[in-house]
């Protein structure tokens, strides 16, 4: 796959030109009643995107840096903008399917469509700066074996962050330095995404109405268009890294511009921190994750004491999690042996002790969802005139 959400910083801008964007979005302001002192105030220009898909321009007049205590302090500064959208969302109108994994190329489509919108030029994205870029991935899968996947899951546990988990559809990873989500597509893009392409591809179709066309034929054609995207997002497992300002600031030594933030960086911190989450992916080691293959696998690898002992601690994680486990053992005793599990290319993830009760398992056993995985999606969009509303930008934002 590749980008969805970025957060992008443009430099400094003639105030003249920021305050045309202004004057074009809306503000939400604080006032004090007994002085009439402005508190705050914030700016946003919400533009309409690919299939009403909004692209945030925020205009900023002023800046943040950290003090030597790490406080963050703002003070006034020259003009620029903070540009905030989903790329697959801005360009295709969903993130089903097909992404552009190159952010230079991602960016510069990104201010040529806001150059339309806006009727002003803006800066070569070269000078702008990165605050926040998410790479996503997604996973071809039954509808069932998605759901299974979540069972699988429930107990995994992250260091030294708290998971949300959203019944058998969702697990959030919140964090200062990245965010990880899982989910299911499908019912996701239901709540989201649905509602929305429906009614703005039915308005272009009526539009486009062909001479003689029934009444309700702009309706089928966008339920048709709907439709086909929600059953493929019935089967649709995602992944996304959130890697956020500050890993970006600490990892370039500064705060990185769009051309410097490549697709190879992107990928591995997606492969790094998905497998701090899953404890997998290790290429060229098949993982097993059942009773039987976990035992082979441990007697292989090391003496039958040592594999015995293995054995039984991944049959307290498969059915009790780390969290529980983890009290039960001394805090050396559980990351070694928990290592060793790992090393060996073991997991204690959607395994048959967690899902004896369900018949006719449709999960994969080989499944886990890192790039190596073969049921990683990789089709790219098929670009459609029709569906492009590159030429009537300036109608769509009026």
């Amino acid at each position: 796959m590749g980008l969805d959400t970025v957060r992008l910083k443009t430099p400094s801008m003639p105030r003249s030109i920021v305050d045309k964007i202004k004057a074009q979005g809306e503000s939400y302001c604080r006032l004090r009643n007994d002085t009439g002192e402005l508190v705050w105030e914030v700016t946003r220009t919400n533009l309409l995107g690919s299939f009403d898909s909004r692209i945030m321009v925020k205009p900023m007049y002023e800046d943040c840096t950290r003090s030597k205590s790490g406080k963050p302090e703002w003070h006034p500064s020259p003009p620029y903008l903070v540009i905030e959208c989903s790329i697959g969302k801005a360009f295709n109108g969903h993130n089903v399917y097909g992404a552009i994994e190159d952010l230079q190329e991602a960016a510069e489509r990104l201010r040529n469509l806001l150059q339309g919108l806006l009727g002003i030029p803006l800066p070569h994205t070269r000078s702008w700066t990165v605050q926040r870029v998410d790479w996503a991935e997604n996973f071809q899968l039954p509808y069932q074996a998605v759901q299974e996947f979540f069972e699988g899951i429930y107990h995994v546990a992250f260091p030294r962050r708290k998971m949300q988990k959203y019944s058998n559809e969702a697990v959030f990873i919140p964090g200062t330095t990245t965010t990880i989500k899982l989910y299911h597509k499908g019912p996701e893009f239901e709540k989201h995404d649905r509602k929305r392409l429906y009614v703005v591809l039915r308005g272009l179709h009526q539009q486009n109405r062909p001479k003689g066309a029934p009444p309700d034929w702009a309706h089928g054609q966008a339920s048709r268009k709907v439709a086909a995207l929600q059953r493929l997002a019935n089967n649709r497992l995602r992944a996304e890294v959130e890697i956020h300002a500050e890993k970006l600031d600490y990892d370039f030594g500064h705060k990185p511009k769009v051309h410097e933030v490549s697709r190879e960086y992107l990928q591995e911190v997606f492969d790094k921190e998905i497998s701090r989450l899953l404890r997998e992916g290790r290429e060229g080691v098949q993982t097993v994750r059942t009773s039987l293959a976990v035992r082979d696998r441990l007697d292989a690898r090391y003496s039958l004491e040592l594999a015995g002992l293995l054995h039984g601690f991944w049959l307290n994680l498969a059915t009790h999690g780390e969290e529980d486990t983890r009290k039960r053992h001394p805090r050396a005793t559980f990351y070694r042996r928990r290592k060793q599990l790992v090393d060996a290319g073991v997991s204690w993830l959607a395994t048959d002790m967690q899902l004896i009760e369900r018949q006719g398992q449709m999960l994969p056993l080989d499944f886990s969802p890192v790039r190596a995985n073969p049921r990683r999606c990789q089709s790219p969009v098929r670009e459609r005139p029709a569906f492009s509303y590159e030429r009537g930008l300036l109608q769509l934002a009026a």
